[in-house]
């Protein structure tokens, strides 16, 4: 069968899109061995994230999202904000602020211009008390790692997964080496993702991020977040701040009102595309590899 697909990125971290009511129905039994296929760059389409996205009755429109192992971890921003674009462009989604019901939580969403969606991240929370963090400069959240003999201070902040912020006069040191070496002490917490941060003025930061599962970005906006409340809790910026990161610039906003912190970023299309699938039971115990992409 061909399936139709759209490539989206934003900030270089890209998506295939494919739509519910192109599809048969039952096929999302398919997609995390269609997500193995599709996403590999030598052999499929290439990508990050498999979206597979539809409407639903109660909670308007859903968005499930797969990686490359076929396993459908929580939606990355990077992604939801291609979904709320093509949701937006091609009528799916009413109006310019909506839900986007993902595998694990709802999203909301906000349509700003033809290029750029803003994202709402959540709540701050204290990782070890998970309990929500307000803005109190007075108050140290650093805390002390020893590394090689060496006392190296981070900020850790919790949203939905914990993350560690280490702030640098600079970024030129090997990123993935350093970050393998402070996750393997035995006082670093377990499954922390890590962001290094250099503050360049009160309203620009530079974020290399690393995950404690490898040496992948992962949800490259979840730890700019991050950033913006360690900076802001360090007293290093204000609550809104330009974050440049490998693929583009992100703009993030920590409100006052409701605690929220607020992503705006791009989200962008790359092209078109059919994919020759046959499904598991058609190709059988046999089966050749049997799928191409046609862009």
């Amino acid at each position: 069968m061909e399936i139709e697909f759209l490539k989206m990125q934003g900030c270089g971290d890209d998506s295939i899109l494919l739509r519910a009511a192109q599809l048969p129905p039952g096929f999302d039994s398919e997609l995390p061995a269609v997500a193995r296929k599709m996403l590999d760059r030598r052999f499929g389409v290439g990508a990050n994230t498999l979206i597979f996205m539809g409407a639903m009755e109660e909670t308007g429109l859903f968005a499930r999202g797969f990686d490359a192992a076929g396993e459908e971890p929580p939606l990355p921003c990077h992604a939801a904000r291609c979904v709320a674009r093509y949701a937006s462009d091609s009528g799916a989604a009413g109006g310019q602020d909506f839900m986007v019901q993902t595998s694990d939580s709802r999203m909301r969403v906000q349509i700003i211009d033809s290029t750029n969606v803003r994202v709402d991240m959540g709540m701050p929370m204290a990782s070890e008390t998970r309990a929500e963090i307000t803005e109190k400069p007075s108050e140290s959240f650093t805390k002390n790692l020893l590394v090689d003999g060496k006392n190296v201070s981070y900020t850790p902040i919790s949203l939905g997964r914990s993350y560690a912020m280490f702030f640098l006069p600079d970024l030129a040191f090997p990123l993935n080496r350093t970050a393998r070496h402070i996750a393997e002490q035995p006082d670093f917490p377990a499954l922390t993702g890590i962001g290094f941060v250099q503050v360049y003025n009160r309203e620009q930061l530079r974020l290399r991020a690393w995950e404690a599962e490898g040496d992948t970005p992962g949800d490259e906006c979840a730890c700019a977040a991050a950033a913006l409340v360690a900076s802001v809790v360090n007293g290093f910026t204000d609550r809104e701040v330009f974050i440049h990161l490998r693929g583009g610039d992100v703009f993030l906003q920590w409100d006052e009102a409701d605690n929220h912190l607020w992503l705006t970023g791009p989200a962008v299309y790359v092209f078109t595309g059919t994919y020759d699938y046959e499904p598991p039971a058609a190709r059988g115990a046999a089966a050749g590899p049997g799928e191409a992409a046609k862009g």
